[in-house]
């Protein structure tokens, strides 16, 4: 059976999930009770509506059966502005205020939320149209029209034309303020999470800012406690030069050599400390680059580019020292697989060059991703954890930038982005 693996979130992510569901889950809930409050102000209007529409029904048949003159008055008094009489075929029989002679049974809709009617609403205006069957009543022609007759059925369909506008506005007020709000509470919470974020940013920041004086206390220790043995080491090197037999002299020099090595390593560690620009000057990325591959044996190979010339302005030492970390950090993660390593120059515009250190090794866990940068912080046995933050600050000083990402079908793309160089420098 396999393992079940258990993914363990950093401090920092859980913080971050933290703070983001406690944020959101109240803004969540507050939308969720305005949509609420929105549709209880709608429904009512809603409701408040189809009331209106009733009683005007209702008190308009009521003064016709009463066979008295108020009809008109009891229309005002209701909006209504319209009230007629149709047969089933849509002929009119008797009609008051605004009625149709004919009726357009096509402009009604038979999905009303009012009871057994027909509706047709005009959103310019306000005003809606009800149809619905009459029920079988009689009122008196001689009150009603001052003549004499017998008491008529009332007509097959009732048509009433209401003035809605007041509710219809409200019903549209209150979706507009709830639309507002929405707006409103969607810019809070975006700022509200931008300063979140921020906040998290400069923490994150004054934490590497730690981190380098950290790095930089560390740093003054350590040269100056390697100066003291190195000096002595330097003097028996120019005793044992003098003394040894040439055969043995080879393996001495290579013991100067590295010494030599060793104190311009501090020397450019206390420089940093100081400088980090250092003494920057007109070099060829090409030309650098293409020095430092043999050092390593074929491990790295140029990749061809159409570029001629690749001018920076940079300090020799501090490129080559960026260069040569990145490519020895490259052929390390290959250890114990086939070394593939690549470098390649591309020319974004005419800004930045970059440069691409690719390789085919174990990459990068994505719980190390935010903490490759951070100085001491290593996965190899015997790293020191200094050399990528170093070339960072090295690239960070000239304008430029250092970024480490998964490589497709496995490894990991070093990217070195450095400013072209401008003649005006």
């Amino acid at each position: 059976m396999g393992k079940i693996v258990k993914r363990h979130l950093s401090p920092e992510k859980k913080e971050a999930l933290i703070t983001t569901v406690a944020v959101t889950l109240p803004f969540i809930i507050f939308l969720v009770f305005l949509a609420f409050m929105t549709s209880l102000v709608v429904s009512s209007e809603s409701l408040r509506l189809e009331n209106a529409v009733e009683r005007a029904f209702s008190e308009v048949l009521v003064a016709l059966q009463r066979g008295d003159e108020s009809v008109p008055v009891t229309m005002q008094d209701r909006n209504v502005l319209g009230f007629g009489y149709y047969t089933h075929t849509g002929n009119p029989i008797f009609t008051w205020g605004e009625a149709y002679r004919i009726l357009p049974f096509s402009v009604f809709d038979s999905s009303s939320s009012i009871y057994d009617t027909m509706i047709s609403l005009d959103s310019e205006t306000g005003v809606i149209e009800c149809l619905r069957y009459a029920e079988s009543m009689t009122f008196d022609l001689e009150n009603l029209f001052r003549r004499e007759g017998n008491p008529l059925e009332l007509p097959d369909i009732i048509y009433l034309s209401f003035d809605a506008s007041e509710f219809l506005e409200q019903i549209a007020l209150a979706r507009v303020v709830s639309g507002c709000c929405i707006v409103v509470v969607v810019i809070i919470y975006a700022l509200i999470m931008k300063i979140l974020h921020d906040n998290r940013r400069i923490r994150e920041s004054i934490r590497k800012q730690e981190n380098l004086i950290s790095l930089g206390q560390a740093a003054r220790t350590l040269t100056h406690e390697i100066k003291n043995p190195l000096s002595a080491i330097t003097i028996q090197l120019a005793i044992l030069k003098r003394e040894v037999r040439p055969e043995v002299l080879p393996d001495v020099m290579i013991i100067d050599q590295e010494a030599e090595r060793l104190r311009k390593l501090t020397n450019r560690v206390s420089e940093f400390l100081r400088n980090p620009l250092g003494q920057p000057e007109k070099l060829d990325l090409i030309t650098e680059i293409n020095s430092l591959i043999p050092i390593f044996h074929g491990g790295v190979v140029m990749k061809e580019t159409e570029l001629k010339e690749a001018f920076v302005f940079f300090d020799k030492e501090k490129l080559r020292s960026v260069l040569e970390n990145l490519m020895k950090n490259a052929i390390e993660a290959c250890d114990g697989m086939k070394v593939d390593v690549e470098a390649e120059i591309v020319k974004e515009g005419s800004r930045f060059f970059h440069i691409y250190i690719r390789d085919r090794g174990c990459g990068i866990k994505n719980e190390d991703q935010k903490r490759i940068f951070d100085p001491f912080f290593t996965t190899k046995i015997y790293g020191s954890g200094i050399g990528l933050s170093i070339c960072s600050q090295f690239l960070s000083a000239a304008g430029g930038k250092l970024s480490l990402t998964p490589r497709e079908g496995g490894g990991t793309v070093a990217e070195a982005v450095i400013p072209v160089y401008r003649a005006e420098k």
